[in-house]
């Protein structure tokens, strides 16, 4: 190893040995639970909420009702019932208020009570579920859950160009988010943890990390050679927009897309991948990828559940590079990213210059938290204008 690159790990350990707040809790009140309540965040793919259906949904480690009225509106209530603390998704949906199964209560979209069949009419005004922001977007719903007003919606650009939206197959992913989030910045394990199966080959050169902070996040760029140039974005706090080879299955049909990551906190030791494919394409094209699409949800129908084949490869009763499976990526990724376990220890690692993206985007959040920690005033984030683009540059 050079004397430049022995100074360049120097370096990077001792940014990383710079973080002395805790970066991976979201928890109520902690400085990571308050910062991640400032943004939109994606909770649940829009088409697993059909209309007239109510859900459960624990979302940095708080419990809620998350259902669609008839109308087609998705919205977010408390997780029980201000009377007397029955769970609010038993119960039914009624026009687009919710209506609860214990007594009867009902609550509007607002949170406002309505009705209550056994009181005094005048009792309902004075009760209320609290109510969170919803909205829709790119094939997802999200929410709100800080103080006061929301943030600009949508919480990110999309491209502007002819597409169809793809909306992956939601997996629950049995570790803290950020060690996800961490892996979308690391591009470097693409030629190492997606070489069975192939699917980045195109992408496995070796590249040059760089990254800055943004307005809206962080800008990262990874350099091979001949002047080839991958440009990705990350949106606070939680989103990574990349290029990315065809999907597996296709034949080549979509081509190269951009892909959404959206990795939201369930509690500390679980979290959502919730992914969206922007494909572009139209006319023919558009109606060959929905064919492979619908082969691919068969496909994906009669394989091993995902989760069910990464405890395969934890406990060696499988060998990832024996696994043949139609989101082998995901698999890959899961196998590898929550195998460091629940909250991954970063004490002991050791940072090289391929990990420029993570340790930019460590301090960034260590010096969020901290602000919101002192009570200091923190960054204000923007929405990312759209013509900041990511880039395949191949």
């Amino acid at each position: 190893m050079s004397s430049v690159m022995r100074r360049q790990e120097r370096n990077a350990n001792r940014a990383a040995r710079l973080i002395d707040i805790d970066i991976t809790s979201t928890r109520p009140g902690t400085p990571g639970g308050r910062f991640m309540r400032q943004f939109w965040l994606a909770i649940h793919r829009s088409e697993d909420l059909p209309k007239g259906h109510a859900r459960p949904i624990r979302i940095m480690s708080e419990d809620y009702t998350l259902y669609r009225g008839e109308s087609g509106r998705a919205q977010v209530l408390d997780y029980r019932c201000p009377h007397r603390g029955a769970q609010l998704h038993l119960g039914w949906v009624e026009g687009d208020a919710l209506r609860c199964l214990y007594h009867g209560w009902k609550f509007d979209c607002s949170g406002q009570c309505v009705e209550m069949p056994a009181e005094d009419p005048n009792f309902a005004r004075k009760v209320a579920a609290r109510s969170y922001p919803t909205q829709e977007y790119m094939g997802l719903v999200f929410a709100y859950f800080g103080e006061g007003a929301p943030p600009e919606f949508p919480p990110f650009p999309a491209s502007r160009e002819a597409s169809l939206i793809h909306v992956w197959n939601a997996e629950t992913v049995p570790c803290n988010w950020l060690q996800c989030y961490e892996n979308s910045a690391d591009e470097v394990h693409v030629a190492f943890v997606h070489q069975p199966g192939g699917s980045h080959a195109a992408i496995a050169e070796l590249p040059e990390i760089e990254a800055e902070e943004t307005d809206w996040g962080m800008l990262r760029l990874g350099k091979r050679q001949g002047g080839k140039l991958r440009l990705s974005l990350h949106y606070m706090p939680n989103v990574t927009r990349v290029v990315v080879p065809p999907l597996a299955g296709f034949d080549g049909i979509g081509g190269w897309s951009e892909i959404f990551f959206s990795f939201t906190p369930i509690d500390d030791e679980s979290h959502l991948w919730l992914i969206t494919s922007q494909v572009k394409v139209s006319g023919a094209e558009a109606d060959a990828f929905r064919a492979k699409k619908a082969a691919y949800l068969e496909a994906c129908a009669r394989a091993p559940k995902v989760m069910d084949l990464v405890h395969d490869v934890w406990a060696g009763r499988r060998r990832l590079i024996d696994i043949e499976h139609p989101d082998l990526a995901i698999v890959q990724d899961i196998a590898v990213q929550a195998g460091q376990g629940r909250i991954a220890d970063r004490s002991n690692e050791r940072l090289g210059r391929s990990d420029t993206a993570i340790i930019v985007w460590r301090k960034i959040l260590a010096r969020e938290l901290r602000a919101l920690a002192e009570g200091k005033p923190g960054k204000s984030w923007r929405v990312a204008p759209a013509d900041v683009v990511p880039t395949l540059g191949f």
